[in-house]
């Protein structure tokens, strides 16, 4: 298609230099048109950023960084014909003066407002920050996409994540396909202020950061912990009712955390594979436990020289294999055990992404990758994306337009992939407030000739809220069931409770339920 991008010279942004470079990534045919119009942002907000930027140490660019129009788009053609016609205008200067036309035209919102200073106030008047592109002539805008906003927040690193997915958001808008990605919602009005307090709040950030640190240092401060049960013939209901859960806690030595539990049953014995992470190195290392073992101490079994964690481990084929995340290494790699289940090695490169915790599922089509992926900046953990292949090998291909779903409650893997009465559920990690702060619940199809679509059906929360701050993985081998939890129990907090909740907020969402269940059962009938 031809776009025009129209920038206004005095809110040119870096973010709008990567969004006309994606765009013609995309085979679009771009051009740039530059006025001298467009919104400032709050005076304070550079001198916040650069605050932010020196006390932790942030070294990437900030999206919000100022750009030079002049500078900054070499190699893109530049038009100054306002009577130039376009198939799409994005109107990145606030729509305030003329520009070409086009025969659609779209400009950014910021929880309403055509400028990211409606996500600043967003930020400090305590809202989800939730991004949205608006037709040109519509007078309002009453739905977008919230993006992860983790608290107490750093500025700059929330206003980054929204200005990724902005750029993710407009691409999409600027395809043929005419089904945008999943979670919209209503958007939260934030109340304006002429002078927002940025520095009070940035102040008062840096403080609840002391304060963690410190309670860190006196008390071990909240870590990850894991949760497991043999649940004989209760396990967990997906699609039942509500319900109160006890898991046994693994124990650490102080010196180290254990999250990201995937259980498995097999010689008659319950082995725990989890992320193990060493306070000493601060590095992700792949374990496993033995529970059947009194001492049950965690024995490394993968290390690499970045990261690892989320050791999604399956049988196929006769064997066992393990995807674990290694994000940080810009791709998802595969494992063979050669001896189970201390010996892994590596096997192969599946994708070159920068993908967070990506999780397989196998069907008659094949296979199914579902991650988030930061891939382009932003948050790891509000862009959904899934790729499909005929083996598991490979060649991995993406499933159409990604992302297929921007959200930051409900994106994020947090387990296997259950199939229950034809339908198939997965767990999602709530971080639309805090990172691994629940696990939510969906039922979903995958994208097979349709759309992918997902809803919400229940979440998975710690009842004890004084103990416990969130949860992100849920997993379960037969009636073997593991969880991971973040908070500073007690010393004899061993038995943990969770309460999965049906969310029936109106009979919209049952009647999307029960289309999706129809949906997927048809999609399994034909292949």
């Amino acid at each position: 298609m031809r776009i025009c991008v129209v920038i206004g010279r005095p809110c040119a942004r870096e973010w709008h230099s990567l969004l006309a470079r994606r765009l013609i990534h995309d085979q679009h045919e771009v051009a740039i048109f530059v006025n001298e119009g467009g919104p400032a942002l709050p005076s304070l907000l550079a001198t916040t950023l650069a605050f932010e930027r020196l006390v932790y140490g942030i070294s990437a660019k900030s999206l919000l960084t100022g750009i030079l129009v002049d500078n900054s788009f070499e190699g893109i053609r530049r038009t100054d014909d306002v009577n130039e016609s376009f198939d799409i205008v994005l109107r990145l200067d606030g729509d305030v003066s003329s520009a070409p036309g086009g025969a659609r035209s779209f400009h950014p919102v910021f929880n309403g407002i055509q400028s990211e200073v409606g996500a600043v106030h967003a930020i400090l008047d305590g809202h989800d920050v939730m991004i949205g592109v608006q037709s040109s002539g519509e007078s309002s805008h009453a739905n977008g996409y919230s993006i992860e906003t983790e608290l107490p927040t750093i500025i700059g690193k929330t206003l980054d994540n929204a200005c990724a997915r902005m750029i993710d958001l407009l691409a999409w808008h600027c395809t043929s396909n005419r089904s945008l990605p999943v979670g919209s919602k209503s958007i939260e009005l934030c109340r304006m202020s002429n002078s927002p307090l940025l520095i009070p709040h940035a102040a008062a950030t840096l403080t609840k950061r002391l304060l963690r640190r410190l309670d860190m240092f006196a008390r071990g401060g909240d870590r990850w912990m894991i949760g497991w049960r043999h649940a004989g013939n209760r396990p967990l209901e997906i699609d039942g009712g509500r319900a109160s859960l006890s898991y046994r806690r693994v124990r650490d030595d102080g010196q180290r955390f254990l999250a990201d539990p995937f259980p498995v049953f097999a010689g008659g014995r319950s082995w725990l594979f989890c992320e193990e992470y060493p306070y000493a190195t601060g590095r992700g290392i792949i374990s496993v436990i033995d529970l059947d073992d009194p001492a049950g101490v965690a024995r490394p079994i993968i290390e690499a020289s970045h990261h690892l964690s989320y050791p999604m481990v399956f049988a196929d084929g006769g064997r066992w294999w393990m995807i674990p995340e290694s994000g940080a290494s810009n791709r998802i790699v595969l494992y063979r055990c050669e001896e189970f289940p201390l010996k892994w090695t590596y096997e192969a490169t599946l994708i070159d992404v920068a993908a967070s915790d990506p999780t397989l599922y196998r069907d008659q089509t094949g296979y199914w990758l579902i991650f988030t992926s930061c891939e382009g900046a932003g948050s790891p953990s509000d862009r959904l994306c899934v790729y499909h292949a005929p083996t598991l090998h490979g060649p991995w291909r993406p499933c159409g337009q990604q992302p297929l779903a921007i959200d930051a409650r409900t994106s994020r893997p947090a387990g296997h992939i259950l199939s229950v009465g034809g339908a198939l559920y997965r767990p999602t990690q709530d971080c639309s407030r805090l990172y691994g702060g629940g696990i939510v619940w969906c039922q979903f199809s995958l994208p097979l000739e349709r759309p992918f679509q997902q809803v919400e059906i229940a979440t998975l929360s710690p009842r004890d809220a004084r103990s416990f701050r969130g949860a992100h993985t849920y997993n379960r081998s037969g009636s073997f069931e593991a969880i991971d939890v973040y908070g500073a129990p007690s010393d004899d907090a061993i038995d943990l409770t969770f309460l999965p909740v049906a969310k029936v907020k109106s009979n919209s969402v049952c009647d999307q339920a029960s289309a999706l269940r129809a949906s997927q059962e048809s999609a399994n009938a034909s292949v």
